[in-house]
C-alpha cells in the first residue's frame, strides 16, 4: 500500500452523498488539508432521522454540515439538496459542475453497500466521461464497509481527535449511531492491520472510471431503494392510521375533493379503497399499463393534455414522483403531490 501525497498544488474535492459521510471517511484530510478542500454534499439527508420529519431533518443536517465547516474554516463547500434515498435517480447531478479544476477527488464506491453511495461513484463516472477528464486522480473512501482492495494510505494520527469533533457536530446522526468511535476504531484497525500500532490511519482505492461491475451493482442497488421506499411508505401510512388520522382528511382541509390518481399498483389500489365512502372523489387514475379498473368501475387514463380538471394529482409510483411531476406539470395539472407527503408532512407542494 502506497502512502497517499497531498502536494500543496493539489485542488481536492470531497464529494458526500450524505452530510455527516466527509468526515466519517475522509474526515483526517479535512483536517489535515482544509485550506486545499471543497466539499460537495449531494443530497439532503432529509431520511436520516427516523423520529423527525423529513422537512425538519434535512434543515438539521444542513445546519450540523454548515457548522462543520465552519469549525475548519472552510468557505468553498456546496449541497446540491437532492432528496436523500433518490440518489440513483439523479446521476447526471455533477454534470454541470466543472471538475476539472480538481487534482484528486475522494468519492463513496459501490462496496459500501449503500445505493446513494453508489450513486455518487457513477455520477461522478458519468461526470467525467462527459467533460472528457483524464488527469484527475479520483479515490474511493469507506464509510459503512471497508475497502476490499485499498490502495493508499493517510497517517491522521495527529489530527484524529479533531476528527472526531468533526463527527461529533452531526449528533442527529450520533444519536442513532456513535460514529466518531466508530471512525477511530476503523482508523485504529486500519493503523494495526498495516503494522502501524499507537498511529490512526486512513485508507483510499485508487479507482478506474472503466470499472464495469459499477453498472450491474447500481441496477442492483435501483431495485433495492426501490423496495425500501415502498416498506417506508407502507409503514408510516400504518402509523399514520394508528394515530388516529385518515388520508381523506388531509386532502379535504387543503379543499382537493375531487382529484385524479397516478398509478394503479399495489400502492394505487390501497389508496383508492381508502377513499371510498369519503369526501373525497377518485375522477379518474392515470397510468401507462392498466386499461381498465373493475372494481371501483374508474376510468383510466394514459397522461395527456386535455383531461378533465381537478384538484390534485396525487401519484402513489412515488419512486419516480420528479419526474412524475415534472411531466405532469408540462402537461398542465396543478398540486402534483406525492402520496407519501400525505402523511409525512403539511406541506403537499414537496
Amino acid at each position: 500500500m502506497q502512502i497517499l501525497e497531498i502536494f500543496p498544488r493539489d485542488k481536492i474535492l470531497i464529494i458526500a452523498p450524505h452530510p455527516d459521510d466527509e468526515c466519517i471517511g475522509p474526515g483526517g484530510i479535512l483536517c489535515l488539508y482544509p485550506s486545499q478542500c471543497s466539499v460537495l454534499v449531494i443530497s439532503d439527508g432529509r431520511e436520516g432521522i427516523g423520529d423527525i420529519l423529513p422537512e425538519i431533518g434535512k434543515e438539521i443536517r444542513k445546519a450540523e454540515f454548515i457548522e462543520e465547516m465552519r469549525l475548519l474554516g472552510i468557505s468553498d463547500y456546496r449541497m446540491l439538496e437532492y432528496k436523500d434515498g433518490t440518489l440513483l435517480q439523479h446521476t447526471d447531478c455533477l454534470q454541470d459542475i466543472d471538475l476539472s479544476v480538481y487534482t484528486k477527488i475522494f468519492v463513496t464506491g459501490n462496496h459500501d453497500n449503500h445505493p446513494d453511495h453508489t450513486a455518487a461513484y457513477i455520477s461522478l463516472c458519468q461526470a467525467f466521461h462527459k467533460q472528457q477528464i483524464r488527469n484527475v486522480e479520483i479515490y474511493l473512501y469507506e464509510i459503512h464497509a471497508p475497502l476490499r482492495n485499498a490502495t493508499h494510505l493517510l497517517d491522521i494520527t495527529s489530527v484524529i481527535d479533531k476528527k472526531q469533533q468533526l463527527i461529533s457536530f452531526h449528533q442527529s446522526q450520533n444519536k442513532r449511531m456513535p460514529y466518531d468511535r466508530y471512525a477511530r476504531c476503523m482508523a485504529e484497525y486500519r493503523a494495526l492491520q498495516n503494522r502501524m500500532p499507537e498511529q490512526y490511519i486512513e485508507v483510499y482505492t485508487l479507482a478506474s472510471l472503466d470499472d464495469k461491475s459499477v453498472g450491474d451493482a447500481a441496477e442492483l442497488e435501483n431495485r433495492l431503494q426501490k423496495s425500501d421506499l415502498f416498506y417506508l411508505v407502507l409503514t408510516r401510512w400504518v402509523e399514520f392510521k394508528i394515530n388516529g388520522h385518515h388520508l381523506a382528511e388531509i386532502l379535504a382541509e387543503k379543499g382537493y375533493y375531487k382529484i385524479a390518481v397516478y398509478g394503479y399498483a399495489e400502492l394505487g389500489k390501497l389508496f383508492c379503497q381508502e377513499l371510498l365512502y369519503t369526501k373525497i372523489n377518485v375522477i379518474y387514475v392515470l397510468d401507462k399499463k392498466v386499461k381498465q379498473i373493475r372494481e371501483n368501475n374508474l376510468p383510466v387514463y394514459v397522461p395527456q393534455k386535455g383531461l378533465p380538471k381537478v384538484d390534485a394529482v396525487i401519484v402513489t409510483a412515488v419512486y419516480y414522483f420528479d419526474d412524475i411531476k415534472d411531466a405532469l406539470s408540462e402537461m398542465g395539472f396543478e398540486n402534483v403531490i406525492s402520496l407519501r407527503t400525505l402523511f409525512e408532512n403539511n406541506d403537499l407542494g414537496s
